[in-house]
């Protein structure tokens, strides 16, 4: 067989092959391409959950606190009450002499997942198709789908349908991550709580935030850092409200 002979028929081989990938695995492909463009942009898109390792909880003098009915401890006691006030009916600003401030809103327990469902431009029977009955149980459920979808899950050999779920997720999580996430998103709980926390301390932004959900419940907590602030919100810190959070206790009426 003559050279020219052998080049033609490598040259066929290379082109049946490249149709047969085209074919079974080219529209999953152009989603791969899609999820690390996204990712170049994003980065932050990139990251999954880890485990929080910094357990120790802050043991400062501090204060007890109580909104929209659960308590909590904070590790300062320099609450500006001036300043401290309630936004709308399910958020509590609270500003720290130091500068600093933390602010507490409280929503209903599947917010977010009524709110995908409701949408008129997308069809719910589709997102069940899609995402599972387990992924949309709850708020907490369908955040952790997010958070836990990175470029990397996103293969050439996977089916479309897949390919086409995991790269919606992928946007949708460049979206609704928060200052502060480029630092690091930790799974945490508190009580009856399990949530994820944007950032660690003491990132770029100054802001830190902690998305909790519980069956009866949802609430999020944002620290920010003051720049030149003399009070440095550490883990522990944020670990002593997570510690402390719990139901307030429901307080009986006497009777007359």
């Amino acid at each position: 067989m003559s050279t020219r002979a052998r080049i033609l028929i490598a040259l066929f081989v290379l082109l049946l092959l490249s149709a047969v990938y085209l074919w079974f695995f080219g529209f999953q492909t152009i989603f791969v391409v899609g999820a690390r463009y996204l990712a170049r942009k994003i980065p932050v898109v990139t990251l999954a959950p880890a485990q929080l390792i910094d357990l120790s909880t802050s043991q400062s003098p501090g204060k007890k606190l109580s909104y929209f009915g659960y308590e909590f401890e904070v590790p300062w006691s320099d609450v500006d009450d001036a300043k401290t006030k309630l936004i709308g009916d399910n958020k509590e600003l609270i500003v720290f002499q130091s500068g600093n401030s933390l602010s507490v809103w409280h929503g209903s327990p599947r917010a977010f997942v009524n709110s995908l469902l409701s949408n008129d431009k997308i069809d719910p029977s589709t997102v069940r198709r899609l995402y599972g009955d387990e992924a949309l149980s709850s708020d907490f459920a369908l955040y952790r789908t997010i958070l836990e979808t990175t470029p990397e899950k996103i293969t050439p050999f996977m089916s479309r349908q897949d390919a086409v779920s995991r790269a919606i997720l992928l946007i949708v999580k460049g979206t609704i991550l928060p200052k502060g996430t480029k630092s690091g998103v930790l799974a945490v709980s508190a009580g009856e709580f399990s949530g994820f926390q944007f950032g660690r301390p003491q990132n770029q932004f100054g802001e830190v935030s902690l998305r909790l959900f519980s069956d009866s419940s949802s609430l999020n907590f944002i620290f920010y850092q003051k720049p030149g602030s003399p009070t440095v919100i550490s883990q522990p810190d944020i670990n002593r409200v997570l510690r402390t959070l719990h139901k307030a206790p429901t307080q009986s009426v006497p009777k007359s």
